[in-house]
This record gives structure tokens, sequence and C-alpha cells, in this order.
């Protein structure tokens, strides 16, 4: 079953243009950076709850049924320590399905997560777990434990964002900054089946 979309956040996104350019729900009260830069799985909302910072500079890949608390920062670049201006080139932060990522906490550029993965409150994660199922703690994150949580279940026709799952590719080949997804740009940038 899919989640409903607060009015509030609807009205601030779309009326007033707060986080207006994110195509999935943001709260107000959270800032984007770069949203061209995020491909989306199904019933995934990062900033969905307030004060989260989402820098997609250089790409962010989230998967299904991701849990992102409030107060969490997700940052995709690191600036190049001798021309401030620009950053340095590193592989999109991947978040896995299903994660679920506690109040407070960092993913610092070039994470990946494998899915399932737990971050506890406040921790920063500055290198990647693939390790499915892992529970992560403190700074900097590490492998605390495990744990054997169901995945929720998610509609086949559940959303990504405000884009129906049939319409996504479609939406994700016009509008995604492809070469910002490493690995999972690559389907977008082969031939939509059916083309010629």
């Amino acid at each position: 079953m899919s989640r409903s979309v607060p009015w509030r956040i609807r009205f601030a996104q779309h009326l007033v243009g707060i986080n207006g350019a994110a195509y999935w729900p943001m709260h107000p009260d959270s800032q984007l950076a770069y949203p061209n830069r995020v491909l989306l799985g199904r019933d995934s909302w990062p900033g969905i709850e307030p004060l989260c910072y989402v820098s997609a500079n250089m790409g962010i890949v989230i998967g299904d049924g991701v849990r992102i608390g409030r107060e969490v920062g997700l940052i995709s670049g690191d600036h190049d320590p001798t021309r401030l201006t620009s950053y340095v080139q590193v592989d999109p932060q991947v978040i896995g399905n299903y994660c679920i990522i506690e109040e407070g906490c960092t993913i610092l550029p070039g994470v990946e997560l494998a899915d399932f993965c737990i971050v506890t409150r406040g921790s920063v994660v500055t290198k990647a777990c693939l390790q499915p199922r892992a529970v992560l703690s403190g700074n900097p994150a590490k492998v605390v434990g495990t744990h054997d949580r169901p995945a929720p279940a998610i509609a086949a026709d559940a959303k990504h964002g405000y884009i129906p799952a049939a319409e996504f590719d479609a939406f994700a080949r016009r509008n995604l900054r492809h070469q910002y997804l490493g690995r999972f740009g690559a389907a977008f940038t082969a031939p939509a089946p059916g083309a010629s």
C-alpha cells in the first residue's frame, strides 16, 4: 500500500515552489541540490522529513522502499581541496532497497549500502557496506550486527515519487543526468524498448 503525501507538502511544493524541482515529495524545511541527479526507487522519499539535506551533485541512487528519518544528510560530492569551486569525481551514492536511515545520520560521498541495511541514529557512514541486512552505528559507522526484518510490501504500480511506475522509464530518459548515476544510468542511455 502506497503512502499518501501530506497536503502541506503538496501545497509547499506545487503552489509555493519550495523544493518544487524534486519529482518526489519533500518537506519544505529540507534542502535539495541537483534533483536531476537522483534516481529514485518506488515508494522512497528522501527529504520527506524535516531538516534533511539532499545534495546529489555527483549522483544519488535510492532503491525501493527506503525510509529516511529527519535531519539526515545525503551528500554525494566532495569539494576539490585545491579548487573549492569544483568537485572530486566519485561514484554515485547508492542506497539499496528497503534500507532504513534513522534520524540525524549522514551518508558521505561514494558510499554504497546493500539492501536492507539499517543505519542507527546519528551515525556517519564514510565507507561502503555491501553486507545485506547489516546494522551500522557510530561515527564512523561500523557494522554492529544484523537483522531479519521482513521487506515491507510495495505495490507493483507504486510511484517513483510523483511519477507513476509505468511512466518512470520515459521520465528518467528525458529528465535525469545519466552520467552522474554510474552503472545505474546506463539503463536509461540505451535505446528505449520498441524505439527504432
